[in-house]
Parts: C-alpha cells; sequence; structure tokens
C-alpha cells in the first residue's frame, strides 16, 4: 500500500499547467475502496485536526450507493500548492494504511469550472471523462443543461484536473437513485457525450453524502 500511494504522490507533484477558466481554490477527490467503512470512518474523523492543519478548508465524504466499500472523499484547499503538499504527506499515507485502504485510490487535483449550481442533493452522480477539446466538450455540456433538467439533474458542478484541463469530473444531483441511474443510461446522455468529444469509457458512480 505504501508503495502505491508513494507512486500516487510522485504523479500528483508533476501537476501544472494553465487553466480553461479562472476559479478560486482547489478541490482534492479521492475515490477508494475500504475494508470496512466504520472502522475506515474513525480513523478518518480522528483525522480532521491533522486535515485542518495540513490546509483543508472543508471536506465532504460520498458512498457508493451499490459498494457501501466504494468511498469518494472531497477535500477544499485555497491554494495548489496546499493541495499537492497534503496529498504528498506522510500523515496522509499512515492514514490511509491505518483506515484500510484497499488497492490503488484515485486522485484528482481539480478547479472548479464556472457556472456551477452545485448544491448537494439526496443522490449524487460523479462521471469522470476524458475529452478531445475542454472547450467544444463544455459548450456541448451547457447545451445540454436543458435536458439534463427535464430528466431530473437538480444541481451541477464542473471540475477540470490542474493536471490535464481535459480530463473532467461532473458531479450532477438527483433525488434518488433510480433517476441518477436513468439519466447515466438514458441514450440521450450517450448521443451527448459523442457530440461533446468524450474520449473512451467514462467512468460513472452513484453516491449518497454520508455525515459519520
Amino acid at each position: 500500500m505504501r508503495a502505491l500511494l508513494l507512486t500516487c504522490a510522485l504523479g500528483l507533484g508533476l501537476l501544472s499547467m494553465a487553466s480553461p477558466a479562472d476559479a478560486a481554490g482547489v478541490q482534492l477527490i479521492v475515490r477508494h475502496q475500504v475494508a470496512d467503512y466504520a472502522a475506515w470512518r474513525k480513523v478518518y474523523n480522528s483525522f480532521a485536526a491533522t486535515q485542518k492543519k495540513l490546509g483543508v478548508t472543508a471536506q465532504s465524504v460520498y458512498q457508493s450507493t451499490d459498494d457501501p466499500h466504494d468511498i469518494t472523499v472531497l477535500h477544499n484547499f485555497a491554494t495548489l500548492d496546499e493541495a499537492k503538499a497534503f496529498t504528498a504527506s506522510d500523515e496522509l499515507k499512515s492514514a490511509m494504511q491505518n483506515a484500510g485502504v484497499t488497492g490503488m485510490p484515485q486522485i484528482w487535483i481539480t478547479r472548479e469550472a464556472p457556472d456551477s449550481s452545485g448544491k448537494p442533493g439526496k443522490v449524487r452522480l460523479f462521471v469522470q471523462q476524458v475529452v478531445a477539446s475542454y472547450a467544444d466538450w463544455r459548450k456541448a455540456y451547457l447545451d445540454f443543461q436543458p435536458n439534463a433538467k427535464k430528466m431530473g439533474t437538480l444541481s451541477q458542478s464542473v471540475y477540470w484536473s490542474v493536471a490535464n484541463a481535459n480530463n473532467i469530473i461532473v458531479f450532477h444531483d438527483y433525488a434518488s437513485v433510480e433517476k441518477a441511474k436513468a439519466f447515466a443510461g438514458s441514450p440521450e446522455l450517450k448521443g451527448a457525450m459523442q457530440s461533446a468529444g468524450v474520449k473512451g469509457m467514462p467512468q460513472i458512480w452513484f453516491t449518497r453524502r454520508v455525515l459519520k
């Protein structure tokens, strides 16, 4: 596990590029598998003071609706340097080991694109995708928003990786898992993704925010 985390940290240390749009702050998105959610949460909660010391300004935890061991954590930072330092810290590596994180965590350091409506809903759909051109994708995404709202999307946020502006993570909120899954499986969304220049297979997962 330590070797895997060191690999992640080294990769994140290389992140740098110009943004497609100015945005305040940085959000770290971590998706990982844990051996036992209750044990992981106990360690995570005990790590709160250290998180704050290392620059975390806000945090939230989402648990997959399909797999209770699939956890997504959002951490906010004031600066990119603080986010990078946090991901590379010995304190984080130790906490992940003690919390029972299994396999390779997926880690994205991102900035939020403008025009997000981002209040958390009952169910949050995450979509991670690589696109041919952020600008072309963004235009198609905004054009599709009226359809997304008709299909039950309550709010949306878009984040782009600071390592690669064409690596996009989207949050959509829904009133139920059924509405989220119907949207994700719809031919309308598949057509919009093709038109927007999404490359390969997007990663899609469904979550609820957990407070303890």
